[in-house]
């Protein structure tokens, strides 16, 4: 049986999670105080020593390697000829994000090691993963409100887990619905879209980029801020329709689940939108969202495009 593992993929928190997975399997929690090691890359007289030691009152030793895009051409040839003769009682774990794949040694790791894939979830799978988590928590919680969570996080799994840690107490057992996600996930969120937007609005590329400098302060990435857009448009796109049938607010606020006050302030800014500059504004996010996940755009460089074709939509 292969021990060694090569984690890799550009979503760090699926990396730390099945590196989590693999160190349990080898190591119970009493086990681990004494056998586990984690390194940065430039260690390797500690990596390699760690790799050596005998396992104390335990049958594995576990050695993480963290960041290992960053191992030197010297170090990684170390570790190649140790996994040409491993240990029988240490795990390797290397932990890297994709930008690995170019070294050109990795295609030898990973011909030595199993490979563990922890790439960035699809909307679905996300869905999926909320769906389990309040299903294994025992709260029900609205279609409409998985869906709203996605749109506002994005791929951002680490960001989603915490959200969803404070719907569950925010709760209290409760059925969570649209307006939950809106009071607790978004309350922030709007806030961030709405000076986006204004910027936007404001048909001002210089404004805009400087509140996308603001959004990357707060660690913001561009699928997060895609999202964001993208659940403003959707919102939008229903006030409109629903105004163009006679609805008042009220009825509107019913319809798409928010509040009056807050239906009235996006109402506001609904009526810069015909559905043409809608359709436009969705086709535009659609096609970043698919460059960025293909790999054809690098993600600051589309979404600063993606920015620029807003403001003149």
């Amino acid at each position: 049986m292969n021990k060694n593992y090569l984690v890799t993929g550009n979503d760090e928190y699926i990396r730390e999670k099945e590196v989590s997975k693999i160190k349990e399997k080898f190591l119970s929690g009493e086990e681990a105080e004494l056998n586990y090691s984690a390194y940065n890359p430039e260690d390797i007289i500690g990596i390699m020593d760690s790799l050596g030691t005998m396992p104390f009152l335990a049958e594995n030793r576990v050695v993480l390697v963290k960041e290992s895009q960053a191992l030197s051409d010297t170090c990684a040839d170390t570790i190649l000829l140790y996994l040409e003769n491993p240990s029988e009682n240490s795990v390797l774990i290397l932990s890297s994000d994709d930008s690995h794949k170019k070294n050109k040694r990795y295609k030898k790791l990973s011909s030595l090691m199993e490979v563990v894939r922890a790439d960035k979830p699809t909307p679905q799978t996300i869905k999926s993963w909320v769906r389990a988590f309040f299903k294994k928590e025992n709260v029900d919680i609205t279609p409409e409100a998985v869906d709203l969570i996605g749109e506002l996080k994005g791929q951002d799994t680490s960001g989603i887990k915490a959200e969803l840690d404070k719907l569950i107490g925010y709760s209290g057992g409760e059925r969570i619905e649209v307006k939950h996600v809106e009071d607790l996930v978004g309350r922030s969120v709007t806030e961030t879209v709405f000076k986006l937007v204004d910027a936007i609005n404001g048909r001002d590329p210089k404004w805009v980029l400087r509140v996308l400098r603001d959004l990357y302060d707060q660690k913001k990435q561009p699928p997060e801020i895609i999202g964001y857009l993208g659940w403003y448009i959707r919102v939008i796109q229903k006030i409109v329709l629903l105004r163009a049938k006679g609805m008042d607010i009220a009825g509107i606020a019913s319809e798409v689940g928010y509040s009056a006050g807050y239906v009235r302030r996006l109402s506001g800014q609904a009526k810069k939108y015909s559905i043409k500059r809608i359709n436009r504004w969705i086709d535009l996010l659609l096609t970043t969202d698919r460059d960025i996940k293909t790999g054809q755009k690098q993600g600051d460089l589309a979404l600063e495009m993606l920015l620029v074709s807003l403001v003149e939509s």
